[in-house]
């Protein structure tokens, strides 16, 4: 036992230089100043310390009017009705603007509760895929946050203040609730998907966008925005983004879809979509392809018809307008995509199956001059009673 009293010595005076040297540390660090985060908002900025990229964090307060951290003493913090701040800082990458985050803060930055990612106007190609690969390859920030695009710049919108008092997340969250129950036309991808799409290169972007605007709740749906690559190419209303979504995700929950019949305005609530894109070798070396689009209805407006029980002649004759409303639109989408050159329809998908050969690169080149034939059938259904 004689023998093993020098390596007890050495061990007590490692442990005494381990405490001695590590006294304070936990004093800096403020483990219980925890700050989670729930959105984050991205922006491209140039600046001659050669910052590239605003990020913006919507920070929960903690303790009430004291905030966390001191945040609203710098960096642009501000406290909002919903009791949260808004945290903004830039830096060459995402990680550096995070760095300078956690040293204001003073607490630890928990990005694992991140619910949403917003992308705001004229975010440079290079830097939004960045930042989408620093997301998706960093520990402890999940794989699932759901992206969104906006007009606006990010930390605005992240300020935007509902009457009702409901918060930032809330308002997303219904609006997202209020499409799957087919009363808009609203999909927020994970990030994770949008990452497949870039990776295994199956198509092009497209992003609902959400802008402040003076309905209900400030938050609203105006459209879907459309990328060439990652490169933002242009928007679409919210009509033609319902129909982009249908085609691109091949199965749709849907949404609304207005249109007319003999001088009249109709409305159809889509329950659902299921399309099957199929190419073929076309003229010259660009592919010819055929979408059929099946779609199960209910009818919200008959626009002044009246529809006997017994009788579906009217609805008949709905459906084939509906129907043929549908093909024309998403022939006139596809002319803006074209012009844009975004395959945001995810054509590619399945010409890569049918020309192996052909890469993305070269689709790309000539998909200007690729030919789509549209057919939809639609099966629709009254609601209640209906005039």
């Amino acid at each position: 036992m004689r023998g093993c009293t020098p390596l007890r010595t050495v061990v007590a005076v490692a442990s005494l230089l381990l405490m001695v040297s590590t006294a304070g540390c936990w004093d800096a660090l403020d483990i219980d100043r925890r700050a989670f985060v729930y959105v984050m908002g991205l922006d491209s900025v140039d600046s001659e310390q050669g910052d590239r990229i605003q990020v913006s964090l919507m920070i929960p307060v903690q303790g009430g009017e004291g905030g966390v951290g001191g945040a609203g003493a710098a960096g642009g913090g501000e406290k909002t009705r919903a009791r949260v701040q808004v945290v903004v800082e830039s830096g060459a990458n995402v990680e550096e603007a995070v760095e300078k985050m956690r040293a204001m803060v003073g607490g630890v930055l928990d990005l694992s509760t991140l619910q949403y990612v917003a992308v705001g106007a004229g975010m440079r190609p290079e830097d939004l895929t960045s930042a989408l690969r620093t997301l998706q390859f960093t520990r402890f920030v999940p794989m699932t946050p759901l992206v969104f695009a906006t007009e606006q710049n990010t930390s605005e919108l992240l300020r935007a203040e509902s009457p009702s008092g409901r918060g930032f997340t809330d308002t997303l969250d219904a609006i997202q609730t209020q499409s799957r129950m087919g009363l808009g036309h609203v999909h927020y991808p994970q990030s994770w998907e949008i990452m497949a799409i870039l990776v295994n290169k199956t198509g092009d972007l497209s992003l609902t966008v959400i802008d402040e605007t003076a309905q209900a709740d400030r938050l609203q749906g105006v459209g879907a925005a459309v990328y060439d690559g990652v490169k933002y190419a242009g928007l679409v209303g919210p009509a033609d983004s319902l129909m982009l979504y249908c085609v691109s995700h091949r199965k749709y929950p849907g949404g609304t879809y207005p249109f007319e019949h003999e001088g009249r305005e109709l409305l159809i609530r889509i329950l659902g979509s299921r399309t099957t894109v199929k190419a073929h070798h076309g003229d010259a070396d660009a592919p010819r392809l055929t979408v059929d689009m099946r779609v199960n209805a209910t009818l919200l407006d008959s626009g002044g018809y009246r529809l006997p029980l017994l009788n579906r002649k009217r609805l008949d004759e709905l459906e084939v307008a509906a129907a043929l409303d549908m093909e024309d639109r998403l022939g006139r989408l596809l002319e803006r995509l074209q012009g844009w050159n975004s395959d945001a329809m995810r054509l590619y998908h399945e010409v890569r199956v049918r020309m192996p050969r052909m890469s993305y690169e070269d689709f790309k080149k000539v998909y200007p001059r690729v030919q789509v034939d549209f057919n939809v059938s639609v099966l629709l259904v009254r609601t209640g009673l209906l005039r």
